[in-house]
């Protein structure tokens, strides 16, 4: 069901708060302190609930459209239930299928990406279509008579819509993002126009850190002077943040200190406070998606397999086409070049290190309840959503 979203009245709005909230020092809060346990990072018993409700259940992003610009363009990406190849099909549209051969189980595809019309396995030579259908069976007269059409490759379901691919981790599920996004978010992303941008040389990383950890990080705006007082904190306020919750996901409006100008001013939003906030969605059920002025970055984080204490973060810079920004190529390739520079710096000397120190601690037999506080909202959100899909409530 769409929806006639007023965004210029909910950024209006969103603007007015944040200076309010600046000027009294204060933000958006929830409606009490909470307590969690080190457990929540720990059990492998909730890590295979999570593997399993969460991410064997409902859509999240693997991939930008432009990293599968042309037909046969495939990625491989390690799921937690499954390793899956994503394939652009002749006619435009996207499948994925399970990495594995049908014969033996060998592994099909090794590289991260590429183009290629056939699959073809490396221990017997069977080949699979870019369409998963079976193609050829070596030495066939010997091997033996069956149905072929019964042995392609193991679909999952895959859908493609924002300019991003979403996958449900699952074959025996549907896919359906806009029901999963619901009205709200769905117009949010409409009105992004992800998939006018590109995809700048994405990066992954594998941490020995619960994805939990990781997603929380990058949902606070709590640590921001703390954690990066020479950096980040030296160009974004912390602990001011006023928020929409859309009842899985949910919309933020951060703030440069440059806004600080705007403060006890009557401002209507225009393009012009782009360059002065930072619009951020929490994707569930494991996406950060922050729109600045010049380009999105989106971070995803997923567990691997059901290992409490390992993870995957994706990290993506999508900006405008050379032709659309209007730079020159080389200008154009020196701005990203310098941005992913300095992201990469900040996520290696100053988050990783606290992300994965928390991890190590928190195995610690007696690390005691912890304190979630009122003004952490965003986590506070992103735990509801956790636990309404392991436990199918928002409490466990």
């Amino acid at each position: 069901m769409s929806v006639d979203l007023d965004l210029q009245g909910i950024r209006d709005q969103a603007l007015r708060n944040l200076l309010n909230h600046l000027n009294d020092s204060v933000t958006d809060q929830w409606n009490e302190i909470a307590l969690f346990k080190a457990t929540d990072y720990t059990d492998p018993a909730r890590a295979e609930l999570e593997r399993d409700k969460i991410f064997g259940e409902v859509p999240f992003i693997v991939a930008h459209t432009s990293e599968l610009a042309g037909k046969n363009d495939f990625i491989s990406v390690e799921l937690p239930r499954n390793k899956v190849v994503v394939v652009r099909q002749k006619d435009g549209s996207v499948k994925a299928f399970v990495n594995a051969c049908r014969h033996r189980g060998a592994q099909l595809v090794s590289e991260e990406s590429g183009k290629c019309r056939i699959f073809s396995c490396v221990y017997h030579r069977w080949s699979y279509d870019p369409n998963g259908e079976l193609r050829t069976v070596t030495l066939d007269t010997t091997f033996g008579d069956f149905d072929r059409s019964k042995f392609g490759l193991v679909e999952i379901p895959v859908e493609e819509r924002h300019g991003f691919i979403w996958v449900i981790d699952n074959a025996h599920r549907e896919i359906d993002v806009a029901a999963w996004l619901g009205p709200e978010m769905d117009a949010i992303l409409a009105d992004f126009n992800v998939e006018k941008l590109v995809s700048i040389d994405p990066h992954t990383y594998r941490r020995p850190t619960n994805w939990k950890i990781l997603q929380d990080g990058f949902l606070d705006n709590y640590h921001v002077k703390y954690a990066h007082p020479n950096t980040a904190g030296k160009m974004l306020h912390t602990n001011a943040v006023t928020l929409q919750d859309y009842g899985r996901h949910f919309w933020f409006l951060t703030g440069r200190k440059s806004v600080d100008q705007f403060i006890g001013h009557d401002v209507t939003w225009d393009e012009s406070m782009e360059k002065h906030t930072i619009e951020s969605c929490y994707l569930a059920p494991n996406t950060m998606l922050l729109k600045h002025a010049t380009h999105i970055e989106i971070l995803t984080f997923r567990p691997v397999g059901a290992n409490p204490n390992e993870s995957i973060m994706q990290m993506r810079i999508l900006a405008p086409t050379v032709e659309d920004s209007g730079l020159a190529q080389e200008h154009w390739e020196k701005r990203w070049k310098k941005n992913w520079n300095f992201l990469v710096s900040i996520l290696h000397d100053e988050d990783f290190p606290i992300l994965d120190g928390s991890q190590r601690v928190l195995s610690s037999m007696d690390a005691g309840t912890m304190l979630l506080g009122r003004n952490e909202l965003s986590s506070h959100l992103f735990r509801r959503e956790v636990d309404r899909l392991i436990y199918g409530t928002s409490e466990a």
